[in-house]
């Protein structure tokens, strides 16, 4: 038995071992996603409930309110929406609880095959163990994480689809282990029991490390041998795998963690104005307090009908401070709250359902993931957006190469010019022409190169070298399909270069057990070429290349091929290839010029010297288990030298539909937006002139790689540039990521940040556009939270790939495109749509009514609790500050909730400052009249990005408001009833009377204020107001009145049939009507918005437009 080593950052276990693996303590496969049981769901559910301070806080009001001897109301009144907001939350808490424990149940009871007393008998998931041989067939998903042993195919390779990991529907290859593949199946009796040694478990789905010891050799085990749970088995009748993972411990499940939260500026702001709030409560308390108590130490002795005081007046006054708390409590209503969270998850709804985001291309609607940021959509200031595959298709056309002496590919324009004209970019731009190449690689005789070069002579030599780099030095998969050989893989260029060598004549045919079978064509004859494949090294965004280790079977040489960007590649060259490096240099600056994007290709014979001093390093580096992704990285820069050149490709990635249009009106309105890019920087500026971030007209400063010195000072003269410019002409800045970090890591001063980062920053904001290429997605990173957090901006990053994650979680909004590789990005981001163009619908339509919206439901929810809960303290100069409430308790528990909750709600979902025409409007108008408004709707985004509704003046503005409609809808039924009134029947206007009248007045007048304040009416409106809310209440005063209950008894019918009532109604909403209609006129003259100016001019083009379809139809 081999001896387990000891260590605590590796799992160590027996493969077919299960009795021996109990010991370890392992997890069984049982999973339970639900939070609570029968036992822990109250008390757990609440104690998650009153982590919300604001939950705390009416629970505190809801505690004094039930101490009769300070509360003038009865405790329901606070105790009742309390508890409705606690038994909502913890409804839906358990529903959604009940939902995961049934899919757990589902899951949990669902069957495989494991290895048991020799044969292989059907078991329910959660019976799988780590150790067990399982046994899973074509189309079923894996039931744990999995070392492959064994599959049906005959290269030992399995096809795995993981979109329920990663979103990727793209089919991934995953090797069996080699001694095992032809040993094991499902009707061999097995024999194993194997050591393995593998990383403890962890959430990073393409990262596996580990050993097993198989009949006395160790093998290394890595990604491409583990088989994940929640994948999917496809083109593979059946594989065998050792459960390796389980339940909690697969990466499906440790990847099913929370979405880090975001806050947005609003309910940054939101807090703020609550503290306010509260502090002006709190004032108004005191001062009833510090009033009572000098009234009760004066007074008290004089009203003898009172009796004796039971407490000393300092006492009293303290103890009417929690009598006016309460009374006053409702100046922060609970039903804020759920107000705001229902009107966001109405918001993201109607997003996801609106048409005019949905991507008819990639049959994609808006994603909605972050309900709360629906807001933040409408004051984004600064944007930051990948190129590939977000201003662009990530559709790869191969356009040129350069081989040799040769350039191949289009004949057009001849290559080394400067070309910055957006045609090049075209939709109808033809393929490769690829008549040239196949002419020199079919020649049978070739002329010689006109530079010297080792091993290689002629043309035609070095070009056969250069197709089978292109054929071999990739990870793609064949697929053969009725309309021919296809090949899948995670890298669009990949595919597309695999794909050419195969148009031109060598075709990457076939992989068996290790074993690469090229076909090659030439002048109509077709042979095989047969490589062992030794290893390969992947790329990443640290290494930017690939290169694979094979041996040519019939020459028996080892043979490296590699390809990568310029600027790393450029030092891998042997010092042999300089001649022709200039050459190649030349070319790929006409193709980066072009907007193309560009590989350097090279090659490396292996001696056997060589060979066998790297195969054991390798050998060492791939079964070590501590490490070993560095070590093979290692390995991979010391065989990754000397490279000889074979020449480069240039492929093309053109750009979605109106991305120009889109980016355009982002700079209308005044964003910044920048363009983070790993592709050249003359290939960035190509893109970025084609794409309208940078134009003919613009100041172009450009920073490229350098030392710290040559650095500061280009920046710093670019600065000078831009500044003296700036009033008469607009400035933009390229910048490499070499640069970049030498500003990023510049060495603070005193805390401050060093010059070089202060004039960068400078830069970021008088720069209409900054486009900063050669970056790493850690860069990407850096660079958002650089301007975040020194600009203090709402910042919004978009991508599609998975180097865009970490961007797109750095940034306050993040948006993911459903691209071609992979959905990581959406997963990550907070909102995806299909397209770039449907940035301008997320940002001008949604976003910034959103924003208006949420905003303007705020300030007048303050204010019509304003308007609610002044009159209990105006009241308290009339009653001695003795805490007698001026309305009945049903009447203060069913204002929020029922009588004025819905028609907020309504205008928090319909309500526009203007109307938006949508492109299939435009599309169908007979005038350009809708095209006019929709270009100047960019214009007025300016009211969320500078935040020009949900300010303090804005607040204190309503705030004022508030106040005085609360004054009048207090003081006019007050002293219109002070003559004491007798109707017919002898009934006399008297406290009842004036409750009841005075609360009517306010339920009119915030309708009112609510009215006055909208802008485009539709039936929503007018069914909220009239019948959701006025007539709501009086059908419920007529009913509460029979209540025994009701503190105001059957009052009700006599306040009715008396004049008073409605006359108090009439002069209260009349005051409203001419003094806010006087400020909203004066407003409208004087300071008009530019929305409003829109509004107008839509109107008169609506008119226009509808005349003449009139005068068209006569």
């Amino acid at each position: 038995m081999a001896k387990v080593r000891d260590s605590d950052s590796m799992r160590v276990f027996y493969a077919n071992g299960c009795e021996i693996n109990k010991k370890y303590l392992f997890p069984s496969n049982y999973l339970s996603t639900t939070k609570y049981n029968l036992l822990t769901f109250l008390p757990f559910s609440l104690f998650i409930q009153f982590r919300r301070v604001a939950n705390i806080y009416f629970l505190i009001t809801a505690i004094l309110q039930s101490i009769s001897y300070i509360s003038p109301l009865h405790p329901f009144s606070a105790i009742a929406p309390l508890v409705f907001v606690l038994s909502v939350s913890m409804i839906r808490e358990a529903i959604e609880d009940y939902f995961r424990y049934r899919s757990d149940k589902e899951v949990n009871s669902a069957t495989t095959m494991i290895y048991k007393n020799g044969i292989f008998t059907e078991a329910r998931y959660q019976d799988i163990e780590v150790g067990h041989i399982v046994l899973v067939k074509k189309d079923q998903v894996f039931p744990c994480d999995l070392v492959m042993l064994s599959n049906s195919n005959e290269n030992t390779i399995a096809y795995i689809e993981t979109s329920t990991i990663d979103g990727e529907k793209n089919l991934k290859t995953r090797q069996a282990l080699i001694p095992t593949s032809n040993i094991i199946n499902p009707d061999s009796v097995i024999r194993m029991f194997s050591l393995i040694e593998c990383d403890d478990p962890n959430p990073r789905i393409y990262q596996f490390v580990g050993t097993i010891d198989y009949m006395d050799k160790k093998y290394s085990l890595d990604k491409n041998n583990l088989l994940l749970a929640g994948a999917l088995l496809r083109n593979t009748h059946w594989a065998i795998g050792v459960a390796t993972y389980t339940g909690t411990q697969t990466k499906l499940r440790m990847n099913l963690m929370s979405r880090r939260s975001k806050q947005s500026k609003i309910e940054k702001i939101v807090n703020k104005y609550i503290v306010y709030i509260i502090s002006l409560q709190l004032l108004l308390c005191l001062s009833c307090s510090l009033l009572y108590g000098f009234w009760s130490a004066s007074s008290y002795s004089n009203n003898y009908y009172l009796g004796d005081p039971l407490y000393n007046s300092f006492l009293d006054g303290f103890l009417t401070y929690f009598t006016y708390f309460l009374l006053l409590n409702t100046m922060l209503p609970i039903s804020l709250i759920i107000s705001l969270e229902l009107l966001k998850l109405a918001q993201g709804y109607f997003m996801q359902k609106d048409l005019n985001l949905y991507s008819s291309l990639k049959d994609r609607p808006c994603k909605v993931s972050s309900f709360s940021l629906n807001e933040e959509l409408g004051m984004v200031e600064h944007i930051f957006t990948d190129k590939t595959g977000t201003l662009t298709c990530n559709k790869m056309q191969f356009k040129y190469c350069s081989v040799g002496d040769k350039v191949y590919g289009e004949s057009i324009t001849p290559i080394g010019t400067s070309l910055h004209s957006p045609t090049l970019l075209g939709k109808d731009k033809p393929e490769f022409n690829s008549k040239d190449i196949q002419n020199d690689f079919w020649a049978t005789s070739s002329p010689k190169l006109s530079f010297s070069y080792p091993h290689i002579k002629t043309q035609k030599e070095i070009l056969e070298y250069f197709l089978k780099c292109m054929a071999l030095c990739h990870e793609c998969l064949i697929e053969e399909t009725s309309q021919g050989t296809t090949f899948i893989g995670q890298s669009p260029d990949e595919i597309t270069l695999v794909d050419s060598a195969m148009r031109i004549g060598v075709k990457y045919a076939k992989i068996t057990a290790g074993m690469i079978d090229l076909q090659i064509v030439q002048a109509g004859d077709i042979y095989n070429s047969q490589y062992e494949k030794i290893c390969i090294f992947e790329f990443d965004s640290d290494r930017k290349r690939n290169s694979i280790v094979v041996r040519e079977v019939a020459t028996d040489r080892y043979l490296l091929f590699i390809k990568g960007a310029d600027n790393i590649m450029g030092g891998l060259l042997s010092k042999s290839c300089e001649e022709y490096m200039e050459k190649v240099n030349r070319d790929l600056l006409g193709f980066s010029e072009k907007g193309l994007r560009t590989l350097i290709l090279g090659f490396k014979i292996i001696d056997q010297e060589d060979y066998a001093n790297f195969k054991a390093q390798y050998d060492e580096a791939s079964t070590s288990v501590d490490k070993r992704e560095e070590k093979i990285k290692k390995v991979a820069e010391i065989m990754e030298c000397n490279v000889m050149l074979l020449g480069c490709t240039a492929v093309e990635d053109s750009l979605q539909a109106e991305v120009p249009e889109t980016i355009q009106d982002i700079r209308n309105a005044g964003i910044n937006i920048w363009m983070l890019t790993g592709d050249k920087l003359e290939t960035a500026v190509n893109i970025g002139k084609t794409c309208s971030l940078l134009n003919e007209s613009m100041l172009i400063e450009k920073c490229p790689s350098g030392d710290f010195s040559s650095t500061f000072n280009l920046l710093k003269s670019s600065l000078s540039k831009i500044e003296s410019t700036l009033e008469v002409q607009e400035a933009g800045l390229i910048i490499e990521g070499a640069a970049i970090d030498l500003i990023l890591n510049s060495p603070k001063i005193n805390n401050s940040p060093s010059e070089i980062l202060e004039i960068f920053l400078r830069l970021s904001v008088i720069c209409k556009t900054v486009i900063c290429c050669r970056v790493t997605p850690g860069q990407k990173k850096d660079i958002v939270k650089l301007i975040k957090d020194h600009r203090k901006c709402v910042t919004l990053a978009i991508g599609d790939g998975a180097n865009d994650v970490s961007m797109i979680l750095e940034s306050q909004v993040g948006v993911g495109l459903y691209g071609e590789e992979g959905m990581q990005a959406v997963q990550a981001s907070d909102y995806a749509v299909g397209e770039f163009k449907y940035l301008w619908e997320l940002l001008f339509t949604h976003g910034r009514f959103n924003y208006i919206r949420q905003s303007e439901m705020i300030l007048y929810f303050i204010y019509k609790n304003l308007v609610f809960t002044l009159p209990q303290y105006y009241f308290a100069f009339y009653c001695t500050y003795s805490g007698q409430t001026v309305y009945d308790d049903w009447y203060i528990t069913t204002y929020n909730m029922i009588l004025t909750a819905l028609p907020l709600l309504v205008k928090g979902l319909f309500e526009k400052d203007l109307k938006i025409p949508s492109r299939v409007q435009i599309l169908e108008s007979s005038t350009d009249a809708l095209s006019r408004i929709r270009a100047k709707v960019p214009h007025v985004y300016v009211t969320g990005r500078h935040n020009l509704i949900f300010t303090r003046t804005a607040f204190i503005g309503w705030v004022v408001f508030g106040i005085f409609h609360s004054g009048i809808i207090f003081f006019i039924p007050l002293y219109a009833g002070q003559r004491s009134i007798i109707n017919t029947q002898g009934y006399e206007l008297d406290y009842t009377t004036f409750s009841i009248t005075s609360f009517s007045c306010i339920i009119f007048v915030v309708n009112l204020k609510l009215a006055m304040t909208t802008r485009l009416w539709n039936i929503y409106h007018m069914i909220s107001i009239l019948l959701l809310s006025i007539f709501l209440y009086l059908g419920f005063i007529l009913v509460y009145d029979f209540m025994a209950s009701s503190l105001f008894g059957d009052s009700i019918l006599v306040i009715l049939t008396n004049y008073y009532f409605y006359l108090c109604i009439f002069i209260a909403m009349s005051w409203v009507c001419v003094f806010d209609g006087a400020w909203f006129i004066l407003k409208r003259i004087v300071v008009p918005k530019s929305s409003e100016i829109l509004m107008e001019e839509s109107v008169r083009d609506d008119s226009a437009e509808n005349r003449a379809l009139n005068s068209s139809n006569s």
